[in-house]
């Protein structure tokens, strides 16, 4: 006996029990408060085999709807409060990482100024000490060629005045022997080479 069946075979039985609910509504009193909200419901055209049919039906509409509509439904919420949730997780990480990253940026670019100002003083430093250096270098070139330039001066003014002396030494006993009109011998030719030095050397 199907499900159908069974409600239409109950038909009648509810037609019964309208009419007896009409016969003897006193009796229906009698039965407490029970009685009491089959009566209410009674009222309503609601009886006792259609509530029960329709509790089965509800409950049956109820699964069905869970089953196949509120489950699927939570389901999917709960995943995309899932995915918001890792959304947000993968957003603060992400800014965490940028934060790490744009740390890490400020601290190398100031280690690279530090360093290249650091390259910079050295440049400046070793610049300055081969300037010095070649400065040191010239001056001390310099003082070598103008003391070579004073000894090759020093020594052609000894060796001028060298040659001028014997020249003039000779010149001097040749003009004192043509004045004399004499032959000098070495004794007063060397004492009169000697009075020209002296003259010379003054």
């Amino acid at each position: 006996m199907t499900f159908l069946s069974a409600l239409l075979a109950a038909e009648p039985a509810h037609e019964a029990v309208k009419a007896a609910a009409h016969a003897a509504p006193a009796a229906a009193k009698s039965t407490g408060p029970l009685g009491d909200i089959m009566e209410t419901f009674s009222r309503f055209g609601v009886d006792k085999p259609h509530l029960i049919v329709q509790v089965i039906n509800f409950t049956i509409l109820a699964f069905v709807l869970y089953r196949f509509a509120i489950k699927p439904a939570l389901g999917q919420l709960e995943e995309r409060i899932r995915q918001a949730e890792q959304l947000q997780i993968d957003r603060a990480s992400a800014e965490a990482q940028l934060a790490a990253a744009q740390k890490t940026a400020e601290a190398k670019l100031v280690a690279a100024s530090d360093e290249a100002a650091k390259i910079l003083a050295d440049a400046r430093n070793s610049a300055k000490a081969a300037i010095e250096a070649s400065r040191a270098e010239a001056q001390a070139a310099q003082t070598e060629v103008i003391a070579k330039a004073k000894a090759a001066i020093e020594a052609d003014r000894v060796k001028m005045m060298n040659e001028v002396r014997g020249e003039v030494s000779r010149l001097v006993v040749d003009t004192a022997a043509k004045v004399l009109e004499q032959n000098l011998d070495d004794t007063l030719r060397g004492r009169l080479n000697e009075a020209a030095v002296k003259q010379l050397a003054r």
